[in-house]
Formats: C-alpha cells, structure tokens, sequence
C-alpha cells in the first residue's frame, strides 16, 4: 500500500505526471489502483473505464520465474486494509478488488496476489532474460489479452 498507493501519490504531490510506470515486480502494483484512481476523479469515469485507459501507461517486469516468489495475501487482509478504498475510491466490490489479483476470481480461499494484479494493470509484461521470459509467459499466460503478450526484454 505504501510503495504503490502512497508512491503514486506522492508523485502527485511533488507535480510529476509520469507518462509510463514501471512495476519492478509487484511489490508496487497497488500504483495501478491509484493510478485508476485519480483518472476517475480528473474524468469522472468509472473504474472499469479508468483502469482500461491507464493499463496502457503501466509495464510490469518480473523476476521471479516461479509462482511461489509472488507476493501473496490472505484475502481478509485486502478486505480489512483496503475494503474502504475500494468500495469509496475505486467505486467497486471488495470482491471485484480480490478478483484482480486471483486466478480464479470466485475462489473466497484464493490468496491476493500482487503479479496477478500487476499483470492485469498492465498494458506490457515482460521478464528479464530469453529463458525467464519463457517461463514467465507460462506462468502468467492465463492473463494474456488480445495486444499484450509476455516477452523478455532481450526480444525487444
């Protein structure tokens, strides 16, 4: 919450607009949900509209090639933290915020994870090397969408 919430705003306090926000691993994919956020309140649109425009500005590298060294949390830890900012800020369900970072997104026992919402906030996921943008686009490949694709950066 701090690094990616309170980054975000941060930014904002000190006048700076970034154009792209890279998240290195998901330790600051909460940014997303700021960055959404503040979209809403300069256009009034909804959350759904807000995170589908400002995806296009986030790019998430992981370095973490195995599903274990992704940053995971109960889901009454979400609800009690940040229940109040979804459902005030984002205008959304604590279950709809629980479904960004979950596999399967009706799973109640499913723990929040933080690439999972990083990947789904992002308009570009890559990894660092051939072989871990490899393994990463198996690990993540349930999240591709049309115009997105997993790749390593030695491919660009």
């Amino acid at each position: 919450m701090l690094l990616g919430i309170g980054g975000w705003r941060l930014l904002a306090a000190l006048g700076i607009q970034p154009d792209v926000c890279h998240l290195n691993e998901g330790h600051a994919a909460f940014a997303v949900l700021e960055r959404a956020y503040c979209f809403m309140k300069e256009t009034r649109q909804s959350f759904e509209v807000a995170l589908a425009v400002t995806r296009a500005g986030n790019l998430f590298t992981t370095h973490t090639a195995v599903a274990a060294g992704f940053d995971r949390f109960d889901p009454a830890m979400i609800a009690q933290y940040l229940g109040s900012y979804a459902r005030e800020k984002l205008g959304i369900t604590v279950h709809d915020l629980l479904a960004l970072g979950r596999q399967n997104p009706n799973d109640p026992a499913e723990p929040f994870n933080m690439a999972y919402l990083a990947v789904r906030g992002s308009g570009a996921v890559n990894g660092v090397s051939r072989l871990h943008g490899k393994v990463s686009r198996h690990l993540l490949s349930r999240f591709s969408r049309a115009g997105r694709r997993t790749k390593c950066l030695s491919d660009t």
